[in-house]
């Protein structure tokens, strides 16, 4: 009987909560929500100043009010383009990843032979990096491979954009280096796959995902496993010569240890701290 009260509290207490917090959302959300600062007129190099020192200090909802005026107001004038590469990294730093996007592409559209265009496309490339990850992902150190790899596909394409463009420009050796991490990153999504695919018993599927791996991502981390997959996958399958074959081109490129998939995230842990960082 004690059990059955005990219960029975705890649903109307659940209810009650419940009750509570739907009643209080809308004051809840009155607290966060943030309600617009009219811009005064000004010259136009006095409100890009101010909303550059807003940017700079970190007040970014403040900062893109300001170049949202400045676009408006000023459409043609001599901080056109600035404007909207200021605005698109305001939103990529406040996590507003589709309006950051956004403004990108107009700037793309707007001035293809632009002196800046090398960082349109670097910063193009982090924000698609940044659609990845969310707020636990950013702070700690989870597998990422096992996401959505299209916004990953994204950003790389961006940074090999960039590369192939501006070769000489400033953000080349970070584009590299992001670049290689989301290639390995991709790489690992399609090993998930595969690993997958002969978990499951389908072993024809995971040889075949394995030697797409080997394929579209060679020098990256995910071949030895992909060759191990490919191997037992043949065995299974009673192919013998392939199994030997692919254990042999193992063997030759990276010994006779037994890689295991349980070390790939501490293999992934560097890049992941570089390079999703707010930067």
């Amino acid at each position: 009987m004690t059990m059955n009260r005990t219960i029975c509290l705890l649903r109307v207490l659940i209810v009650c909560n419940l009750i509570l917090l739907q009643g209080g959302c809308s004051t809840i959300k009155g607290w966060f929500e943030h309600k617009p600062e009219p811009v005064e007129v000004m010259p136009e190099e006095d409100l890009y100043k101010q909303a550059k020192e807003k940017m700079d200090n970190g007040s970014y909802t403040r900062a893109i009010e300001l170049f949202q005026a400045l676009e408006s107001r000023y459409p043609f004038g001599k901080y056109g383009p600035q404007v909207l590469l200021d605005l698109a990294y305001a939103y990529y730093k406040q996590g507003d990843p589709e309006s950051s996007l956004a403004a990108l592409d107009r700037f793309v559209k707007l001035y293809p032979d632009h002196k800046r265009l090398d960082y349109a496309y670097y910063l193009r490339g982090l924000v698609h990096t940044s659609q990845s990850i969310g707020f636990v992902e950013r702070y700690f150190p989870l597998d990422l491979s096992k996401r959505d790899p299209t916004p990953l596909a994204q950003g790389y394409q961006d940074f090999v954009t960039l590369l192939e463009r501006f070769p000489e420009s400033e953000y080349a050796p970070k584009a590299e280096r992001r670049k290689f991490a989301l290639f390995n990153l991709m790489a690992m999504h399609e090993l998930q796959v595969a690993n997958y695919y002969f978990r499951r018993g389908a072993y024809i599927a995971a040889a075949n995902r394995s030697q797409e791996i080997v394929r579209d991502f060679p020098r990256t981390h995910a071949i030895p496993f992909a060759l191990k997959i490919m191997a037992k996958s043949y065995w299974l399958l009673e192919m013998d010569e392939l199994a030997a074959k692919t254990e042999e081109v193992c063997e030759l490129n990276f010994g006779e240890s037994e890689p295991t998939l349980k070390k790939t995230p501490d293999n992934l842990l560097s890049w992941i701290f570089w390079l999703f960082r707010w930067d």
